[in-house]
């Protein structure tokens, strides 16, 4: 992949030539522009097409939030982390499918980890996942019995104690095989979300919010899927390349 353009958006001169500075250090990361206010963050995201934006919540006018909730759309795949002083937009930037969120004073090891996180998102945006073949099917052996389920049939697959249950719509299939090798038997549709789940996602209707974390449904299933706070992030840019 090509070196990434970025776009630094910040009001301060100092916190710009600060971020400017750090990327400079990273491999594989070019600054093309930098934007004082969010009228010219548009303006620059329309010349410049950058792959990345970097954007301070508080800029005066038109803050933050509001200028990339424009700027996407005209370059909806465009990569956004927020910077800001203070930590309370974070459920804001959640909403708007943020790469990352950084609290200032910014460290050079956190914001090269957020720049990562979006080269990983650009990687599968621009190189989508395989969907998943409808005679795949996962083999799950019991004391009793041993079962092929399609993988088309599976929503999501739970620990449970010492148990590993598979559910569909209409089943729940118990098993003693461990959750980490159950997931090395799975397609690139399936992601575990959570330290006890594993989620087919082209089977997710809505994920909704419980505190710090994210339940995920299922058409026809009343047990939900729980996502962790960071997984959150993944499972958005995930879902939005999986052909459903």
């Amino acid at each position: 992949m090509n070196d990434l353009k970025v776009l630094i958006a910040d009001d301060d001169a100092v916190s710009r030539a600060i971020l400017r500075n750090f990327i400079r250090l990273f491999p594989n990361y070019d600054v093309v522009a930098e934007a004082a206010t969010g009228e010219e963050l548009l303006q620059l995201v329309f010349e410049k097409q950058p792959d990345i934006v970097l954007v301070d919540i508080g800029m005066p006018g038109l803050d933050g939030i509001e200028a990339v909730k424009l700027c996407r759309q005209s370059l909806p795949d465009v990569q956004v982390i927020f910077t800001t002083g203070y930590d309370e937009f974070a459920v804001k930037a959640f909403e708007l499918s943020a790469a990352d969120y950084i609290v200032k004073p910014i460290e050079r090891t956190r914001l090269f980890q957020a720049l990562e996180k979006a080269r990983k998102f650009i990687e599968i945006a621009r190189h989508p996942v395989v969907s998943m073949k409808s005679d795949k099917r996962l083999e799950i052996r019991s004391k009793h019995s041993i079962v092929w389920l399609p993988l088309e049939d599976v929503l999501f697959v739970e620990k449970e104690n010492r148990k590993t249950i598979i559910h569909t719509a209409d089943e729940q299939y118990e098993t003693t095989t461990p959750l980490n090798d159950i997931e090395k038997r799975l397609t690139d549709c399936f992601l575990k979300t959570h330290r006890s789940y594993i989620i087919n996602l082209k089977k997710v209707v809505k994920i909704v919010q419980i505190g710090e974390t994210y339940a995920a449904h299922f058409f026809g299933c009343e047990k939900v899927a729980y996502i962790s706070k960071l997984k959150f992030h993944e499972v958005q840019q995930k879902m939005s390349t999986i052909h459903l």
